[in-house]
């Protein structure tokens, strides 16, 4: 029975069928993360937002007693989920393949017994579906609840952030993080109105959005407004240009990044690195000098896009991008 169980384990190809396994949050692009990753089983692997482990889990699975894998994610709920998930693997102390860490990908640096020596990194951008049903995060707009929106428990939350930045300042992450075209409208609103009643919930939130835009445009600015706010109290875009930059100094000669990313701004931070370190660099004096050579190859020329299968099996998954590099 155990050898019939090691043959599933091991198995290349993902059964979608089986999707219930995933009880925290279904992987995006499952297939695909793994035949991109190559995974080698004495290898070094990065899950640099790990989750609910999906993907960390079929990683896992192809390695050998000797590889490794560093998993990461800044909320504590996440983390408290896959201690349980691997507490089998954590429990090997002696020889524990799976390192489980409460920090931010970008911060993978300061581990410099790995530098140079990753085989593989893993980012799965944006919010798992557990935080967006989860209906005490604030991440939605479909609960009542405390706007929090905060991945971990530092910093300020989306209610300080409402009730105490200028219209201007709101009005301009409105527009920079979620691209909304009612943000003027939408600023206005929510500074008259807490001057009477401070904004507290996503209900308070709402309410205002729906006042501010026309009816044929709730929902697409419900989903923009809520997504700036969420970006801008996690600092998610200066966060992923660190770990994206980050990342060529972590990977060793042919070893592989993976981002899958799902709106226009991340993608488009992904996609310029990248292409700044596939091409040589060079410094701005009259006479240029080559000041670092490209590090990168790109092996998407054009992002993979989920397919119909995908979809069905995930609806979450419609706007999702995959783009991966290797190390020169």
């Amino acid at each position: 029975m155990k050898k019939n169980q090691k043959k599933v384990n091991k198995k290349k190809q993902i059964d979608y069928s089986q999707a219930k396994e995933y009880e925290y949050h279904l992987p995006v692009f499952l297939e695909k993360v793994l035949e991109y990753l190559n995974i080698k089983e004495d290898g070094i692997y990065i899950d640099g937002t790990l989750g609910g482990g999906g993907h960390s889990s079929e990683i896992l699975r192809r390695l050998g007693k000797n590889g490794k894998l560093l998993a990461f994610d800044k909320d504590v709920m996440a983390i408290e989920y896959c201690l349980t998930l691997f507490a089998e693997e954590i429990e090997k102390s002696d020889n524990s393949r799976i390192s489980i860490l409460n920090q931010s990908f970008s911060e993978a640096c300061s581990i410099k017994s790995i530098c140079g020596k990753v085989n593989g990194i893993l980012l799965d951008l944006g919010v798992s579906s557990r935080q967006l049903d989860d209906s005490n995060r604030g991440f939605s707009y479909r609960f009542d609840s405390p706007l929090n929106l905060r991945f971990s428990s530092q910093g300020i939350d989306g209610e300080e952030l409402l009730n105490t930045a200028k219209q201007e300042e709101i009005e301009s992450l409105l527009r920079k993080y979620g691209e909304e075209p009612f943000a003027r409208n939408i600023s206005r609103l929510i500074v008259e109105r807490r001057r009477v009643f401070p904004i507290k919930t996503t209900l308070d939130l709402r309410k205002i959005i729906e006042e501010s835009v026309p009816p044929a445009q709730l929902i697409k600015s419900l989903s923009r407004v809520f997504q700036a706010i969420r970006i801008a109290v996690n600092d998610e875009l200066s966060v992923l240009e660190e770990a994206m930059r980050n990342s060529t100094e972590l990977l060793t000669n042919g070893g592989r990044i993976v981002v899958i990313s799902y709106h226009s701004l991340e993608d488009r931070i992904v996609k310029n690195i990248l292409r700044e370190y596939a091409s040589d660099k060079y410094n701005d004096d009259p006479l240029p000098k080559l000041i670092r050579k490209k590090q990168l190859k790109i092996l998407t020329n054009k992002p993979i896009i989920p397919d119909e299968i995908e979809i069905k099996n995930n609806p979450r998954s419609r706007s999702a991008k995959l783009r991966i590099a290797e190390k020169l």
